[in-house]
C-alpha cells in the first residue's frame, strides 16, 4: 500500500508553543485532508503544526483527524479544481514541502492558472 505524503507550506514553529504543549498535552490532535494536486495525492497538513511537532518532541504518536467541517464545506462548494488552485496558490511563509524530510515539492512551485 503506497503512503500518501504529508505537505504543508506552513514552516513556522514558536518554539516555546511546541515545548508547552509536549509537556502539557496527552492527545496531539492534527487535521490533514487528502487531495489531488497536479495529477498527484497529497495528504496536506491543514491544521496542529505545533501540535506535531510536540508529539514528535514527546515521543508520542499524534491523533490524526480529517478536515475540520468548514474547510469540508468550503472545498465542497469550490469543487475538487478550484480546491487544488487554491491550495497551490494560497500559500503559509513556505513553498510546499514535506514534512518528513523538509524537501520542497518542486512538482508544485508555480501558480496554478484556470483554464479558460
Amino acid at each position: 500500500m503506497k503512503t500518501i505524503p504529508l505537505i504543508s507550506s506552513q514552516r513556522y514553529l514558536d518554539p516555546a508553543r511546541v515545548v508547552r504543549k509536549a509537556r502539557t498535552f496527552k492527545v496531539f490532535v492534527v487535521q490533514t485532508v487528502e487531495v489531488e494536486l497536479r495529477g498527484v495525492m497529497y495528504r496536506v497538513l491543514a491544521d496542529g503544526h505545533h501540535n506535531l511537532a510536540a508529539a514528535k518532541l514527546a515521543g508520542v504518536e499524534p491523533t490524526w483527524r480529517g478536515p475540520s467541517r468548514k474547510l469540508q464545506r468550503v472545498m465542497q462548494s469550490m469543487g475538487p479544481a478550484r480546491s487544488a488552485e487554491m491550495l497551490i496558490n494560497n500559500l503559509t511563509d513556505s513553498d510546499w514541502y514535506y514534512v518528513d524530510s523538509g524537501e520542497i515539492v518542486t512538482e508544485l512551485l508555480g501558480i496554478e492558472r484556470r483554464a479558460a
